[in-house]
């Protein structure tokens, strides 16, 4: 779950919701608990920047949706990593995504998976990073009095 083998406070965080989602859907089937860790881990951050933006909290919306962008790069160098097994596991367990992807007959295509996930992990830090614009603009169109 680092990038480039440097930990960040949100690694910690992201790791910490990710062993939660095994534990929470433990008394399921074998390939629910492996996808739970990552499901949990990317839910938790978009659940609350839905709602901050609910409660319009322009910047805690924003905090949280770079946040979901920055545990979808985790994600993401966590699938191309199934078979190659660099990424050091807590437990030293299976690989969740080297089983998921195997069940589901594309472990194969684990870096092609990990590179569109990369790609949509920056465009969610593009979404994050034009948020305040984004708001502005919808802002102006609210309070924009039409002639005609």
């Amino acid at each position: 779950f680092s990038q480039r083998g440097k930990w960040t406070f949100f690694d910690g965080v992201n790791l910490i919701f990710h062993e939660a989602g095994h534990l929470i859907l433990g008394f399921m089937p074998e390939f629910i608990v492996a996808l739970a860790g990552t499901l949990l881990q990317l839910v938790i951050p978009g659940l609350l920047a839905f709602y901050f933006h609910r409660h319009e909290k322009r910047f805690a919306t924003q905090f949280c949706v770079m946040w979901l962008g920055q545990s979808l790069l985790n994600v993401s160098n966590y699938v191309a990593d199934a078979r190659a097994r660099v990424l050091p596991l807590v437990g030293g367990g299976e690989h969740d995504w080297t089983y998921l992807l195997g069940k589901i007959g594309l472990l194969q295509r684990d870096v092609s998976i990990g590179k569109v996930l990369n790609v949509v992990a920056l465009l969610i830090f593009a979404l994050a990073t034009a948020w305040p614009w984004i708001c502005q603009w919808r802002a102006n169109r609210r309070n924009a009095h039409w002639i005609g």
